[in-house]
């Protein structure tokens, strides 16, 4: 019924909705992102949300807040996603942000709940730098990273985590198995696959720097610009050209490509033109998009 109720939002709202195929199973996602106004990315199945940029009804119900850096495109909706939480009773969340960030953003919710003349929201912040794990889930971790934007600013990676019979017990009597786990032994080994990658915004250094986030099964990029004359701009404000996509694409192993946060330089039907006729032939994967006219 939740799951339902979720999806009518979805469709009464400006968000996009993906569900894309993955070792996990049908993974989906919703959101919507334009360079300057909003960055949303929810993964409702998870309860998970990867930068509340913007106020949408469909974020209160996400359990896990993921900041990735400071900019309002990027924090725009925090604000509303815990007075709301607050407000209808949803229960404890938690925020995690990167640590450059993560005392402003406890005064803001702070300040919020001031203004309101309520209580302090119900929302844990937790501290995170480049090379942190997180577990958030009994069987998902996040993986955080640093990115080649111009201010200091985290991407986040999703293990997927379960256990398996260990291959050479494979076939053997279940009473074998118990009574081996009873003296000690450890009959399991842990299975882990990268999931998504959520690289936020960032320029092209990433992919030098942290090759490793193109193997996950979703990769969530940016590219803001897209005409020539844009180069300039991308390079000095730490975003993604096209040039710097059509150069990678090549070696992209990830299952599904879902790109974001496009210039209001541009046109989204003149971005998604360019998107299938320049990048698309040149990809090994599925090519999405979540960019959004935001009303």
């Amino acid at each position: 019924t939740q799951s339902r109720g979720l999806g009518d939002v979805y469709k009464r709202q400006t968000l996009r909705r993906l569900q894309l195929v993955t070792s996990w199973g049908s993974l989906t996602v919703a959101g919507g992102s334009r360079a300057g106004e909003g960055s949303l990315v929810l993964l409702p199945q998870l309860r998970l949300a990867l930068d509340p940029g913007r106020a949408h009804r469909a974020l209160p119900p996400m359990n896990t807040v993921v900041v990735s850096h400071g900019h309002m495109d990027h924090v725009g909706g925090l604000g509303y996603w815990a007075s709301q939480r607050y407000l209808n009773a949803m229960g404890p969340a938690t925020l995690i942000a990167p640590a450059d960030i993560i005392e402003q953003l406890d005064q803001l919710l702070e300040l919020h709940a001031e203004l309101e003349g309520g209580k302090p929201y119900q929302v844990e912040t937790v501290s995170v730098a480049a090379g942190a794990t997180h577990r958030f889930r009994d069987d998902f971790d996040l993986l955080f990273f640093s990115t080649d934007h111009w201010v200091p600013t985290l991407g986040t990676r999703i293990e997927w985590c379960r256990r398996r019979l260990r291959p050479e017990l494979v076939g053997l009597p279940g009473e074998e198995i118990a009574r081996r786990r009873q003296v000690g032994e450890c009959v399991s080994e842990e299975i882990r696959l990268s999931l998504v990658s959520y690289c936020a915004d960032s320029g092209p250094q990433l992919f030098r720097r942290h090759p490793e986030v193109m193997d996950s099964e979703v990769v969530f990029l940016e590219c803001s610009f897209y005409r020539p004359a844009d180069r300039a701009r991308a390079d000095r404000y730490g975003h993604l050209h096209l040039e710097d996509m059509m150069a990678v694409a090549g070696e992209l192993r990830c299952r599904h490509l879902v790109l974001l946060h496009a210039s209001r330089r541009h046109r989204l039907r003149e971005v998604e033109h360019i998107l299938d006729t320049e990048l698309r032939p040149l990809l090994n994967c599925e090519m999405h998009h979540l960019m959004v006219d935001w009303e």
